[in-house]
C-alpha cells in the first residue's frame, strides 16, 4: 500500500533525494543566466543552452533544500526554474513539450527538434510543486499540457512507444528505434504519478500502472548477471552513478506499488556493487561496447571530452 506521502494531495519531497541537484553550479558544465536560470554547456562545444531536464532537476533540488532549511535563496531558485519551464513549454494543441534543438553524442540522432521524456516527467513534478506552493494555476496548466505528451506516440510528437507485445514505454529520448533508457522511463512514470496525485484524475494513474507493468515484464532484460544496463538499445552497463540511481528508483517504485519484484532487483543490484570485480567487469564491458560502436573514433571522443571539461 502507498504511504501517506504517496496519496493524492500535497506534494512534498520527491521520491528519491533530490537535494544534491541544488549543487549543480559546482559542476563546470553549469552556470546561471542573468535571470538565475540554469544553463548547460552542450557536449562537446563551447555553446551554452537551456537543457530542460537539468533545469527541472535543479528546481526540485532547490525545492527540497528550501523544505529542509527554509532559506530564501533556495525558494527563489526553485521558482525561477519552474517559471522558465512554464514559460518555455511549446503548446501543440492538447499537449506540450520542451523542444531540444541540439543533438547529444550518445545516440547520434539527427531529429531536430526532439523531445525528452525524462524532462517531461521531472518538469511536471517541478511545475506541480510550484503550483501547490504559489496557487498559480498557470503552473498547473503547463503541467497538464506536458502530461499530454505521455498520451501521444513518438511519431505524433509525444514520448510514448507501444511495442509489438502492447507494452507501453515512455522514452527518455523520444526517437526511433527507441533506446528504452531505464532511469528516464522511471522518472517519466514518477511525473505521471505526481499528476495523478495533484489532480486526483484516475486517467494518469491508469497510465502510470501501464508503464509499471512494462517495467515489471522487462526488468530482467536490464540485468546482465553482474550489473544493470543503462538501456536496451545498446545494452551497455550503467556507470556506477547510474547503477546507484537505478537502485534508488526501483526502491521508489516498490514503495509506490508494493511490487516486491522491484525491491528484489534493487537488493540484487545493491549486492552487485559489493563485489569490486563486478565494477571492473562493468567498466571493461562498457569500453568494449563503445569500441564496437565507434572503433578508433572513441579515442578522439575521449580526448575531446577531456578538453571540453577543462575549458
Amino acid at each position: 500500500m502507498a504511504g501517506e506521502e504517496q496519496k493524492p494531495g500535497k506534494l512534498g519531497n520527491y521520491y528519491i533525494d533530490m537535494k544534491k541537484n541544488a549543487n549543480k553550479l559546482n559542476n563546470p558544465i553549469h552556470r546561471l543566466d542573468s535571470q538565475g536560470v540554469l544553463l548547460t554547456k552542450i557536449p562537446y562545444t563551447d555553446n551554452w543552452d537551456y537543457y530542460p531536464v537539468s533545469i527541472a532537476l535543479f528546481s526540485l533540488g532547490n525545492f527540497e533544500m528550501y523544505l529542509e532549511t527554509g532559506k530564501e535563496k533556495f525558494r527563489k531558485a526553485f521558482l525561477t526554474q519552474a517559471e522558465w519551464l512554464k514559460d518555455n513549454i511549446v503548446i501543440k494543441g492538447n499537449y506540450g513539450v520542451w523542444e531540444h534543438r541540439y543533438t547529444l553524442p550518445y545516440y547520434q540522432f539527427n531529429k531536430i527538434p526532439w523531445v525528452h521524456g525524462m524532462a517531461q516527467g521531472l518538469a511536471i513534478s517541478a511545475l506541480l510543486r510550484a503550483y501547490q506552493f504559489t496557487n498559480d494555476e498557470t503552473f498547473l496548466y503547463a503541467a497538464g499540457k506536458a502530461y499530454g505528451a505521455f498520451e501521444r506516440d513518438i511519431e505524433d510528437g509525444g514520448v510514448r512507444f507501444v511495442d509489438p507485445e502492447r507494452n507501453v514505454w515512455f522514452e527518455e529520448y523520444a526517437i526511433l528505434p527507441p533506446p528504452h533508457v531505464l532511469n528516464g522511463f522511471i522518472f517519466a512514470l514518477l511525473g505521471i504519478f505526481d499528476f495523478y496525485r495533484a489532480t486526483e484524475n484516475e486517467k494518469p494513474l491508469k497510465l502510470f500502472y501501464e508503464g509499471v507493468k512494462t517495467i515489471e515484464k522487462n526488468l530482467p532484460l536490464y540485468d546482465n548477471g553482474y550489473w544493470s544496463l543503462y538501456d536496451l538499445l545498446h545494452g551497455c552497463p550503467a556507470t556506477v552513478d547510474y547503477h546507484k540511481l537505478h537502485i534508488d528508483l526501483l526502491t521508489a517504485l516498490y514503495k509506490l506499488t508494493g511490487n516486491e519484484l522491484f525491491d528484489e532487483f534493487a537488493d540484487r543490484w545493491r549486492n552487485y556493487m559489493d563485489n569490486s570485480i563486478n565494477k571492473i567487469k562493468a567498466i571493461l564491458e562498457r569500453g568494449k561496447n563503445h569500441w564496437r560502436r565507434h572503433g578508433l573514433e572513441i579515442f578522439r571522443v575521449y580526448i575531446e571530452r577531456k578538453r571540453w571539461l577543462k575549458k
